[in-house]
């Protein structure tokens, strides 16, 4: 596969923790997989599609079976803690050496620190964005229904229905 660019996350691969970025209540469970990425993903199976992204994709404050990812066939790469947009993008360069035919979703947190959408444009690239979008290929981001332990992130019930959104999106 590949190396985590958030070396911070990476340094935790094979590791269960209870504290995590801007939750530390300890409520939460957080695996990491041996790549440094949150135990979401099977790697033995292709994925229809890959999200690449941060914190609310990584799914601060709640667990793993209910982040919204988990209702889908896809690897997740959320970063989470201390990274940035390029670690994000340095992800999705180097899951495209895999040559894995497959949708990929983007999910950004702010306005503010996007990259440029454009050079990430194909009819198979989709982005979660935070403010409303007129691209065919942007989906903004949900309001927040309710909050994860810490008070910080989309709580389970937002990551429920941000699914059955995005699974209709993704159609």
């Amino acid at each position: 596969m590949f190396e985590n660019p958030n070396q911070e996350m990476y340094n935790h691969r094979n590791q269960t923790i209870n504290s995590w970025g801007k939750d530390s209540t300890g409520q939460v469970k957080y695996t990491f997989d041996k790549y440094g990425f949150r135990n979401h993903n099977n790697y033995e199976v292709m994925p229809e599609c890959v999200f690449f992204g941060c914190s609310l994709l990584f799914g601060v404050g709640v667990n793993t079976q209910d982040v919204f990812t988990s209702n889908f066939q896809c690897w997740n790469f959320g970063l989470a803690g201390r990274y940035t947009e390029d670690e994000i993008l340095n992800c999705y360069t180097q899951f495209q050496k895999l040559q894995i035919d497959c949708k990929v979703v983007f999910v950004w947190r702010l306005k503010e620190s996007l990259p440029d959408l454009n050079m990430l444009d194909s009819e198979k690239i989709y982005h979660c964005v935070p403010y409303k979008s007129e691209h065919k290929n942007h989906l903004r981001l949900l309001q927040c229904l309710d909050y994860d332990v810490s008070g910080t992130h989309y709580g389970p019930q937002t990551h429920k229905k941000f699914s059955k959104l995005l699974w209709y999106f993704l159609k």
